[in-house]
């Protein structure tokens, strides 16, 4: 009996191991998303904002 629970222990631990790694999965995509978003977005002000740091600085 204490065999069967502990595999059934296992078991439901093995599911929520998977459940949290797809999780972590669909956040890092989202993630990486956003960054890349933010790099294209970003992207083209770099120049004028150096100019302008270099101006006052």
């Amino acid at each position: 009996m204490d065999n069967m629970d502990s595999k059934e222990q296992i078991q439901r631990l093995e599911e929520k191991i998977d459940k949290l790694q797809r999780s972590i999965s669909k956040l890092e995509k989202k993630l990486s998303s956003h960054i890349e978003f933010i790099d294209r977005v970003y992207e083209p002000l770099r120049s004028p904002i150096s100019k302008i740091k270099n101006f006052f600085g």
